[in-house]
């Protein structure tokens, strides 16, 4: 019996310890997790500078989220989320999906570049989205994964930087208000890389749709080379869109 009772005492103290441990911890963990699900469902490398959880209040605020660019472009992000803050019903911490009011993203800025080869980082990281989260799906039927709905997404003050590469230049473009609802609700909770998916996949297509507006559209599919023949052709007419294109 007294070696029994030992015996509970240390699996006492141990499961103490453990759970001493998540909670100090709490944060850490919950940035790598923004980093491991986000990096598997962009399929490039997301990176969190700061994480802070206030669990009694239900509040959390994250800083400086980023998600590098796919191989083959100059810039090293093509997403920088300057502050996300959010807002969790405590009253389903304990349940699955728990439930998230409001998530409000506030001045992210995006580089929406064309390559050389005439290919943008937006097209690549959308089929990026569709891979990663195939794996995601397939990767999590093995285990069972916390599931969220997210009741509320804001994004606002978003700015993109356009890169031509061809053209050797770039341009600022502000970006419309993004505003989604009700994330996961249908299908009864979205795991952290589902939301991670629809996010970014909505962020894109915001960007694209605005960039699309200035002309940029003419340039996917074309290299380097052959822009640079149609300017040296029509010095006069294509060459003065170009400038005009830019703002220079």
């Amino acid at each position: 019996m007294k070696k029994l009772l030992i015996g509970g005492g240390i699996l006492l103290a141990v499961i103490v310890a453990a759970l001493f441990y998540v909670w100090t911890n709490l944060d850490s963990i919950v940035k790598a997790a923004i980093q491991t699900y986000g990096s598997q469902a962009t399929q490039t490398a997301v990176r969190v500078n700061s994480v802070k959880l206030v669990l009694k209040d239900g509040m959390a605020t994250i800083k400086g989220l980023t998600v590098a660019n796919p191989k083959g472009f100059t810039d090293p992000n093509i997403f920088s989320l300057g502050m996300i803050s959010t807002k969790i019903d405590t009253s389903s911490l304990n349940k699955s999906p728990i439930v998230i009011d409001e998530i409000h993203i506030k001045d992210p800025a995006v580089v929406y570049e064309i390559n050389k080869s005439g290919v943008s980082n937006v097209d690549v990281l959308k089929k990026n989205l569709g891979v990663g989260s195939s794996k995601s799906s397939s990767s999590s039927s093995s285990g069972k994964q916390l599931k969220m709905i997210i009741r509320k997404i804001v994004i606002d003050g978003s700015s993109a930087k356009v890169r031509i590469a061809a053209l050797n230049k770039e341009q600022n473009v502000s970006l419309p208000r993004i505003v989604m609802t009700d994330v996961g609700k249908k299908s009864g909770g979205a795991t952290a890389a589902e939301v991670a998916q629809q996010l970014s996949s909505r962020m894109l297509g915001n960007v694209q749709n605005a960039v699309m507006k200035i002309g940029v559209g003419k340039y996917l599919g074309k290299s380097a080379d052959a822009i640079k023949a149609q300017v040296q052709k029509n010095l006069g007419g294509a060459g003065g869109a170009l400038k005009g294109l830019l703002g220079k």
